[in-house]
């Protein structure tokens, strides 16, 4: 255990990217305990990514930014705006909304926000809103791309514990709904307090109809993908090939924003973002697999519960690890490290693992909005300009708000268990 965890974060603190430590200091402890052949990694690196369901992962990237591309992230914004933008703040709670609509779609946090910020960011600034309020909510309201279904993260999740993926998709719907209610009435509460106002008059039902019908197409994505999955039609897996598919076939040929020489940055993108993530699988994988065989799990379940026996204090540490570990490692890199270590604990517990997913995952929507890694936060500094250090503190209440949330999910596991229910 100390050589494992020693390493590793004596990596992170000389800045070793994550994947790399995780990779390095899992051959270093090979080396040092001589149990296991070195050849181990590779093998276990190489049964990792040789599986269909991963596949899920670079198709919803990919489809992710042939939205953006394709201009049916502005279609969503006019929808909301005719909606809501009349509202107090009301370009920000057009930028909540919105991003929850990109969810259905993306399945990535700093997707969301790079497709919605990068419009909605630049608009509220010229309304006069302030820059660190408008970043705020932007990467708060992205942070909902990795709970609102399809998620790549449960994606992740699902693989690891060999749980159900569709049935925890449709366990992040309420809880997701749940969160952008909440994001949405705050950020409501901090714009009328300053006096942020919204657009001039409240749209009419004959423009809200329009807005509709020229982004009636994306509004039927989700439904398509997300009940493809439901109903038997297609797998998880499958449908990302299905919501790729649709994204192009809207960008290019119905509304025709995407360029053909566009595509070529849609690709390099879309296989760096890729490569990131499988390499981090990979390695994260292999260290998780080492934690295994070593019985560190166990070990580690065995001293939360000689700390203390109430489940509600157990349940609460838990949580406010995963929240701590969230500022410091990417999100897919923190689920395949502790998923097998904590997992066992809260089913000690009788908690399910499909609840203790929706957990996992909204602990790090946490982690995108707080240094030092704050995925969402770097892609609004980025928009913005606006320094670091500014955006995280505007996004500190929206943080404090998810918290929270986290722990409203875990004491009520209904919000997370009924909607799987239905499901044989």
């Amino acid at each position: 255990m100390l050589v494992l965890f020693g390493t590793f974060i004596i990596l992170l603190l000389i800045n070793v990217p994550v994947a790399f430590a995780l990779g390095i200091s899992s051959v270093v402890t090979l080396l040092y305990t001589e149990k296991m052949p070195l050849d181990i990694i590779a093998r276990g690196m190489f049964t990792t990514i040789d599986g269909f369901t991963l596949l899920a992962v670079p198709l919803f990237i990919f489809a992710g930014l042939v939205m953006e591309y394709g201009g049916l992230s502005r279609r969503l914004i006019n929808i909301a705006k005719s909606f809501v933008g009349h509202y107090y703040g009301g370009l920000a709670s057009v930028s909540i909304v919105a991003c929850a609509f990109f969810a259905a779609l993306s399945g990535s946090g700093p997707a969301t926000v790079a497709a919605i910020g990068g419009i909605m960011i630049p608009a509220m600034v010229k309304e006069k809103y302030d820059t660190g309020y408008s970043c705020g909510v932007v990467a708060s309201a992205g942070t909902l791309g990795i709970i609102i279904p399809p998620s790549i993260p449960l994606v992740i999740y699902g693989i690891v514990a060999n749980t159900s993926i569709a049935k925890l998709f449709i366990a992040g719907v309420i809880p997701g709904i749940l969160i952008a209610l909440a994001l949405f009435a705050l950020s409501y509460g901090i714009a009328k307090k300053r006096g942020y106002k919204g657009t001039q008059q409240k749209a009419s039902w004959k423009e809200r109809l329009q807005y509709i019908n020229e982004g009636k197409f994306t509004l039927l994505m989700p439904v398509v993908v997300l009940g493809g999955i439901y109903g038997g039609i297609f797998t998880p897996t499958e449908a990302a090939g299905v919501a790729l598919a649709c994204s192009l076939f809207l960008g290019l040929f119905v509304y025709k924003e995407i360029k053909w020489k566009e595509m070529k940055d849609v690709f390099k993108r879309v296989t760096l973002i890729s490569g990131t993530v499988l390499i981090i699988v990979c390695t994260a994988s292999t260290y998780g697999r080492i934690l295994v065989i070593e019985h560190i799990p166990d070990k580690i379940a065995l001293f939360l519960l000689s700390v203390t026996q109430h489940e509600w204090i157990v349940i609460t540490l838990i949580i406010l690890l995963l929240v701590f570990i969230g500022m410091f490692m990417e999100t897919l890199s923190a689920i395949i490290l502790l998923t097998p270590i904590l997992l066992p604990v809260v089913q000690h517990y009788g908690m399910d693992p499909i609840q203790f997913g929706i957990i996992i995952v909204v602990a790090s929507e946490v982690g995108f909005l707080t240094p030092p890694v704050g995925d969402n936060l770097n892609v609004v500094s980025a928009i913005s300009k606006l320094s670091f250090e500014k955006v995280s503190k505007a996004a500190l209440p929206y943080a404090i708000l998810l918290t929270l949330m986290i722990f409203v999910v875990a004491f009520i596991p209904s919000l997370s268990l009924f909607l799987p229910g239905f499901i044989k």
